[in-house]
C-alpha cells in the first residue's frame, strides 16, 4: 500500500511513530502543505491510502486520484475539507479520528472562561504596561452558577465534568436528548431555556450542514446582559455578526473565540480582535502532546483496519 501525508502532519513528532504504517508499505511524509493545488494532486496521485491534515480534497482533486481508495483525517471536521458525497461516489472510504482531544478542549474552554471571568487578559496586559488597577478588574466566581452547554458528545461530556468539579449548574442541550446524555448533573433543557438561563454558554457542537447558523441572533439576544459566550467548537456554528453587535452594545459581557470563520485570521482588521470584551486564541484547544498523541494513533488504527478489508471510524457507505 502506497500512504501519503501530503501536507505533514503536526501530531507526528518523530519518523519513528510511522513505522506501523510502514509495515503495511511506502509512507511518503511530506513535511509542511503544498504551495498549491498542482503540487497537492502530485504529491497525492501515486496514494492508496491518504492521512490528511488540513488540505482541501474537493471533487476535482479526488477525481485526479485514481488509485486512492482510503482517506482518514487528522480530526473530527472532515466535511471542512473533503467531499464526502464525491469520494462516495469514487468508491474511496473516509474515515476520521473521534474522540481524540475531548480532554483537551474541554480543559481549553474552561481556561477561557476562568480568563473572561477573572479579567485575566486585560489584567495582564495592565500590569504589563506598569498601571495597578486591582479595581478595575472585578471578578464572578463560577461556583453555584449556572453553566449552559451547548453538545453533549465526548467534549461536552468533560465539560460537564469540568463544570460539576467547580461547583457549578449544569445545564445541557443535545440534538440526540437521552438520560445517558445527562452526564455529571446535567439537566437537558430546550435551547431557549438554556440561553435564558445561563450565566455561562460554551459550544460543543459538530459543525454539519444541519448545525450551522445554530446559535442564531434570536438564541444570543435571550442572553443575560451579565453572561459569557464561549466557542471552542466552530465559528459557523454562531450568528457571528449578531454576537458582534450584541457585545459592542453591552448586551453580552464578553465572549472568548478560540475558532474563526477564516483561518488563519487574515491581516488587517478582525472585528473580534478590536472588541474589548473579546478573549481570541488561535484555534489551539486541541493542541497538546496528549491529543496529537492519540490522533495520530486512532488515524493509524484507521489504516491498518482498511488493510484487514475492516472499517474504523469510517463515515460513508463504501
Amino acid at each position: 500500500m502506497r500512504i501519503v501525508f501530503p501536507d505533514g502532519a503536526g501530531c507526528v513528532q518523530h519518523p519513528s511513530e510511522l513505522e506501523p504504517l510502514r509495515k503495511l508499505g511506502q509512507v511518503d511524509f511530506y513535511d509542511g502543505p503544498p504551495p498549491d493545488r498542482a503540487t497537492l494532486i502530485e504529491r497525492l496521485r501515486p496514494a492508496e491510502a491518504v492521512v490528511l491534515d488540513y488540505s482541501e480534497m474537493d471533487a476535482e482533486i479526488l477525481r485526479a486520484c485514481e488509485r486512492l481508495r482510503f482517506v482518514s483525517f487528522l480530526g473530527i471536521g472532515y466535511n471542512s475539507c473533503i467531499d464526502v458525497a464525491e469520494a462516495t461516489r469514487r468508491g474511496i472510504a473516509v474515515a476520521f479520528t473521534p474522540d481524540y482531544g475531548a480532554t483537551s478542549v474541554a480543559e481549553h474552554a474552561l481556561a477561557m472562561i476562568l480568563a473572561l471571568t477573572r479579567h485575566i487578559g486585560p489584567a495582564f496586559v495592565s500590569a504589563r504596561e506598569g498601571r495597578w488597577e486591582p479595581g478595575r478588574f472585578v471578578g464572578m466566581e463560577l461556583r453555584g452558577k449556572t453553566l449552559g452547554i451547548v453538545g453533549l458528545g465526548p467534549i461536552g461530556a468533560e465539560m460537564a465534568r469540568l463544570g460539576a468539579g467547580l461547583g457549578m449548574r449544569l445545564l445541557g442541550w443535545t440534538r440526540r436528548p437521552s438520560l445517558p446524555r445527562a452526564v455529571h448533573g446535567v439537566t437537558l433543557v430546550s435551547l431557549e431555556e438554556l440561553f435564558d438561563t445561563a450565566d455561562v454558554v460554551t459550544l460543543h457542537l459538530a459543525y454539519t450542514r444541519e448545525s450551522q447558523g445554530i446559535i442564531t441572533r434570536a438564541l444570543l439576544t435571550r442572553m443575560k446582559p451579565g453572561a459569557w459566550f464561549v466557542n471552542t467548537a466552530r465559528a459557523r456554528l454562531v450568528d457571528n455578526e449578531a454576537l458582534v453587535d450584541l457585545l459592542r452594545a453591552g448586551r453580552i459581557r464578553g465572549a472568548a473565540l478560540d475558532v474563526h470563520e477564516t483561518e488563519p485570521i487574515p491581516p488587517g482588521e478582525y472585528v473580534f480582535r478590536t472588541l474589548r470584551n473579546v478573549l481570541i486564541t488561535p484555534h489551539i484547544g486541541y493542541n497538546t502532546r496528549e491529543a496529537s498523541a492519540n490522533m495520530l494513533r486512532i488515524a493509524i488504527e484507521t489504516v491498518q483496519a482498511f488493510a484487514r478489508g475492516e472499517r474504523l471510524h469510517v463515515v460513508n457507505g463504501v
